[in-house]
């Protein structure tokens, strides 16, 4: 596809290019540079992350629509471009969830076999924290002992979104 007169793969490879550009002269004058300056600089590189990530913003959305049903395309260098929707969880029931947890923690401190308890008190409640952190609980750590969050929760569907995967 063409912007102007230049492709955008010409376009990125010289936009990639002067981001290095800039990153070495900063790497070069910062040292040097007095409060002003690295505040006026640090304002202007703001202003471009902006512009970056509402043209990365209208790029996913292109993408979406280019994928279509495909969940995703692997690229020539291995990268994987993923389709993925989400979820937005809100009015959760934590009492009901924690004691939900509670329960499955204290069937898995005893082995069933053999009825030995191999998780202390201390243990349980430590694990708690692969299910939940501070302000927010763990949906993938919580499906992973059989319970979903989308109980406990009310849940809204939100836009896709587009996942990259770099090649390793």
């Amino acid at each position: 596809m063409t912007t102007g007169n230049k492709t955008w793969d010409e376009a990125v490879a010289t936009l990639r290019k002067l981001i290095m550009e800039l990153d070495n002269s900063f790497q070069e004058n910062f040292a040097s540079a007095d409060a002003q300056s690295v505040g006026e600089a640090i304002s202007d590189i703001h202003l471009i992350k902006g512009d970056i990530s509402m043209t990365y913003d209208l790029c996913s959305k292109k993408a979406i629509s280019a994928l279509g049903a495909i969940p995703e395309v692997i690229l020539s260098d291995g990268t994987k471009v993923e389709q993925r929707g989400g979820s937005t969880r809100k009015t959760w029931d934590h009492e009901g969830l924690a004691k939900n947890v509670a329960s499955r923690l204290s069937d898995m401190a005893i082995d069933m076999q053999t009825g030995e308890v191999v998780m202390t008190p201390q243990d349980m409640v430590t694990k708690v924290l692969d299910y939940a952190a501070v302000s927010y609980w763990r949906v993938k750590e919580l499906s992973k002992i059989g319970i979903s969050a989308d109980n406990f929760c009310e849940v809204t569907e939100t836009e896709p979104s587009i996942i990259i995967r770099r090649a390793k």
